[in-house]
């Protein structure tokens, strides 16, 4: 018995192929249901003929033309012959073609049993293809191929219309959404395992789905309905087609070359279970099942993510998941018709319910890992670093679904896996895995900051901080943020995500060792932040106490608590920390960092400069000044060497003087360091050994016979970012034991002599300086046989330093000869300046002799006085401005020196003088002769002399007035006579 329903032509022609010739083929196959006398079932009927369409063409019957499968019983006749719109067709088990990038469409009507209201008798033989029962109802399967070329690769399906059944909410006992029970609709790939997932219930949004393989079947599972059960929920089914190349599915695999996109490597026996290895080359991409579209339902997909050995041992390889772009993940939570942001979220853990779609993510390359996340929804995700090598990613569909996504987004997910290197912490405890011990023997300070690794729920870090004796430690935040949650008033957890910093304190359980609680912070209260710390450079400020934790003993512990993880919501943190040494040196004496050392303590040892921060500009300082005194019992001499100097930065710069054999710091500008080295011979008297600023003259060596020797180490003028690595010195010192220097080197009185030799017999004490001391308002004068240091008739490489008592410079620098008219003349300091009222002490002078060759020198000294010297007022008023004569004040004076000397000096028999003036034999002469008698006999001759002249004078003058009065009288007499007498008449005749 042979029944014809119809014709189906398959075409052979595949893109440019030739013609296949076609066959008509009648087939019959008859199957006993229910036994023998069982209905029968046509299975189908197929007929080809000879055509020249296309595959993915239909050939009218009468030649006239091709349509496209799609066109095949839509209810428009296409073919002049009506013959693509034969009686009782069906679009349904059939299988279409298209070419690329055309777009067709299909629908699928309400099932017959429908219209025709209940389902026919068991006896009816007649039903349609692809049901083995009456009671299956009915099933439609379309099956789409891409066979290649213009015939395309993978299959594109739109659900542009879609009402199928009923999306059951209600929870089962097991807490489990029923989902669809009735009418639904399954997609799957023939060459891909069965999935068996569903689709039901009225469809939004754009629900497309692009297949993995060349072959897609969607099948509509409709069953038997009354026609009043079909109004209530009517069927819509409609559907658009593409079939596409593989090179322009650019979302999924990429752009090709170094832009192609790694997808890991397929699982046996699996529907979507893939490997990754290689992600630190490659652009590993975790994709869900038919990325970007519609993602199967009832899979658990497997991503398992390997990173390959790292190429050193001290570096651990992680992997790292993230997805920076919203919209390429959608798993779960189909809400239509809401946007990416702000109402986009990822939920996570228990808000991930049945029949939820969920990602989970486990530390480890097994499901018995940590769970990092649990996570659904829309949102970028964060970093989400493994602790090892491996990460497992678990993708879990639930049966069934509903044909609701988002029109701007992919549906599914695509995730960014990386794997890095990191630097293995030696800190580490081994047993927790975010548990750190930072001791003081790996770094006096570093930088602490949150795991790059993610966290599960209720997971912590600890860090302790343990330092050596005589430290402290001192640690301050530069960063601390946590990412907001939402709040959830019923799952309220007080002090989540709690910070707590002890004050010395371990990791043992035993918490009596738990002495102080310095500060515990959750929710919105952080710690306090010193941000500046992160700028480079100079800062305003520096961290203050108030800004940081500083412990009292050598160790602190601080406890970071994760109570809802760290994967989705990211808690970053920075913390610096530093060892802070509080040990110096020697005996402490003074400030904080003067020190004093004796051969009691320690014959030999090692020192430096501070390492406490807080004494420098990083810790709150602007200055520093320490000073280290060495003092040195007799017979010991001190022995320093400075091995190395570091001033970063320094504007200053160290030079050797030959003259004064000092090191000397020139071009000293504010903000330099200098480190100087004085001896101090006598009490209340120093000497510069040398002065240092810059590393150019270390090592240096200096060695002091005298009873003290202090190193002074100044910092001025410091920035707030400066600290012990910007200005520091190491040194060692060593007490030895030498000679004693008992010669008497303290001279005084009004003139004395130094001889100065260079032989063996005095090598300690050779440089040993003598000090003359002047007697109060007077000064010192020196001579020294020689020329200045700088001259060039200086033959000898020897040299005598004089300094002064009120300057740390050398006055002048001789180079002497033994023999020699020049000579250098020296005077204390207080010569040319006015004394210092305020400091009692007398002028001085002092003298060191630098030997570098054999000789013998004589130098002499002489104490001298200048006479207060009047104003220039009062020497304009005095001598009529003749200015003021000091002869009687200075009787005893050098006219070359313009100074005066003992008296006991003059005429002594010695020359004191330069000029010799105080030894002038006419000079002296006054002082040998009886000058006093000899006055005294001289006025008195002249007062004899005087008296005679007197007398001679007066009998002249009475003898003179005795001939005036006789004269007169005469003269008188004479008158009379020559007017009575004739002329002829003489005297002797009146008589």
């Amino acid at each position: 018995m042979m029944v014809k329903m119809g014709s189906v032509r398959e075409r052979g022609r595949r893109g440019g192929e030739a013609p296949v010739v076609q066959f008509l083929v009648v087939v019959m196959l008859v199957v006993l249901a229910g036994g023998p006398t069982g209905p029968l079932l046509l299975l189908g009927v197929v007929s080809a003929g000879a055509s020249a369409c296309d595959i993915s063409e239909y050939s009218c019957e009468d030649g006239g033309g091709c349509v496209s499968l799609s066109h095949f019983c839509d209810g428009v006749a296409h073919c002049t012959d009506y013959s693509d719109e034969p009686p009782g067709c069906s679009v349904c088990n059939r299988t279409f073609y298209g070419y690329v990038d055309h777009t067709y469409q299909l629908e699928v009507p309400a099932p017959p049993a429908s219209r025709a209201g209940p389902p026919p008798a068991a006896s009816n033989p007649l039903i349609l293809l692809g049901s083995t029962s009456l009671s299956d109802g009915f099933k439609c399967i379309l099956t789409f191929t891409a066979i290649g070329r213009t015939h395309g690769d993978i299959i594109q399906v739109t659900f542009s219309e879609f009402h199928v059944g009923h999306f059951n909410d209600e929870v089962t006992e097991e807490g489990r959404v029923v989902g669809c029970t009735g009418d639904h609709v399954s997609i799957e790939e023939p060459k891909l395992p069965v999935r068996g997932g569903k689709w039901c219930g009225e469809g939004s949004g754009l629900n497309v789905y692009y297949s993995d393989s060349d072959t897609v079947s969607v099948t509509l599972h409709a069953a038997s309905t009354t026609q009043g059960e079909y109004f209530d929920n009517p069927l819509k089914f409609k559907i658009k087609y593409k079939f596409l190349r593989r090179e322009r599915a650019i979302v999924r695999y990429g752009r090709g070359g170094s832009l192609a996109k790694y997808r890991g490597e397929p699982v046996g026996n699996s529907a979507c279970s893939r490997v990754f290895q290689g992600c630190r080359a490659r652009r590993c991409r975790l994709q869900s099942p038919n990325f970007p579209g519609l993602y199967p339902r009832n899979v658990t997909c497997y991503y398992l993510v390997k990173a390959l050995p790292a190429p050193s041992p001290d570096l651990l390889p992680v992997v790292t998941l993230r997805q920076e772009n919203d919209r390429l993940v959608q798993v779960g939570r189909q809400k239509p018709g809401s946007q990416v942001s702000p109402e986009s979220h990822l939920w996570q853990d228990d808000e991930c319910q049945s029949p939820e779609d969920y990602l989970l993510v486990y530390d480890g390359g097994s499901m018995k890992a940590p769970l990092l996340a649990k996570m659904c929804g829309t949102a970028t995700i964060p970093n989400i670093t493994s602790s090892g090598p491996e990460m497992l990613v678990v993708f879990q569909t639930a049966i069934s679904g509903k044909m609701k996504h988002f029109s701007n987004l992919v549906t599914g997910f695509e995730l960014e896996a990386h794997v890095l290197f990191m630097k293995q912490n030696p800190s580490r405890v081994n047993s927790a895995p975010c548990a750190q011990i930072i001791k003081s023997f790996d770094g006096s300070a570093g930088v602490v900051s949150s795991p790059i690794y993610a966290l599960p729920a209720n997971a912590s870090c600890s860090y302790e901080f343990q330092g050596r004796r005589n430290e402290v430690v001192w640690i301050y935040f530069t960063k601390y943020h946590r990412a907001r949650q939402k709040e959830v008033m019923m799952n309220y957890i007080p002090c989540r995500n709690r910070l707590a910093i002890y004050d010395g304190t371990t990791l043992s359980d035993n918490k009596s060792e738990i002495s102080t609680l310095m500060g515990e912070y959750c929710d919105d209260l952080l710690p306090p932040i010193c941000v500046r710390s992160r700028q480079k450079g100079t800062v305003s400020h520096p961290c203050t106490l108030k800004e940081s934790f500083l412990s009292t003993g050598t160790s602190l512990f601080i406890t970071q608590e994760f109570t809802e993880g760290t994967s989705l919501f990211p808690h970053n943190y920075v913390i610096q920390y530093e060892f802070v040494s509080l040990y110096q040196p020697g005996k402490e004496s003074g400030s904080d960092c003067d020190r004093v050392f004796t051969s009691a303590q320690d014959n030999k040892g090692h020192f430096s400069s501070p390492k406490n921060v807080f004494l420098y500009g990083r810790g709150g300082k602007s200055s520093l000044s320490c000073k280290y005194t060495f003092q040195t019992l007799p017979g010991e001499a001190i022995k320093l060497k400075i091995t190395s100097v570091g001033f970063r930065g320094n504007m200053c710069k160290t030079v050797h003087n030959f003259q004064s054999n000092l090191y000397e710091c020139i071009a000293r500008l504010p903000g330099s360091a200098v480190l100087e080295v004085w001896e101090e011979p006598w009490g209340h008297t120093r000497l510069p050994l040398g002065c240092m600023c810059d590393a150019g003259v270390t090592p240096s060596t200096f060695v002091s016979h005298t009873r003290l020797v202090q190193l002074k180490f100044a910092v001025k003028e410091m920035n707030w970012s400066q600290d012990f690595k910007d200005f520091f010195f190491d040194a060692e010192y060593q007490f030895i034991k030498t000679r004693e220097c008992t010669d008497e080197r303290i001279l005084n009185g009004s003139t004395g002599s130094i001889t100065i030799r260079s032989d063996d017999g005095f090598a300690d004490c050779i440089e040993y300086p003598w000090k003359i001391v002047a007697r109060e308002h007077s000064h010192l004068y020196l001579n020294i046989p020689g020329y200045h240091a700088s001259s060039q008739r200086c033959s000898t490489e020897n040299r005598v330093v004089v300094y002064g008592s009120h300057t740390a410079r050398p006055i002048k620098a001789v180079c002497p000869e033994t023999s020699g008219t020049d000579s250098v003349d020296i005077f204390s300091s207080g010569w040319n300046s006015a004394l210092d009222l305020t400091e009692p002490r007398p002028d001085s002078l002092i003298i060191r002799f630098l030997s570098r060759e054999p000789a013998k020198y004589k130098l002499t000294w002489l104490e001298v006085r200048r006479e207060p010297r009047p104003s220039a007022l009062e020497s304009l008023k005095s001598a009529g401005g003749r200015g003021h004569n000091t002869g009687a004040s200075c009787p005893h004076q050098c006219p070359e020196l313009d100074a005066c000397i003992s008296p006991e000096l003059w005429c002594d028999g010695v020359k004191h003088c330069p000029s010799g003036a105080d030894e002038l034999r006419t000079t002296c002469l006054y002082f040998t002769v009886p000058w006093l008698y000899l006055i005294l006999g001289a006025v008195a001759l002249l007062v004899c002399l005087l008296v005679f002249a007197s007398a001679l004078v007066a009998v002249r003058i009475y003898q003179r007035g005795k001939v005036k009065r006789k004269k007169k009288k005469e003269a008188q007499r004479l008158m009379t006579r020559e007017v009575i007498l004739p002329l002829n008449f003489h005297k002797e005749n009146i008589y």
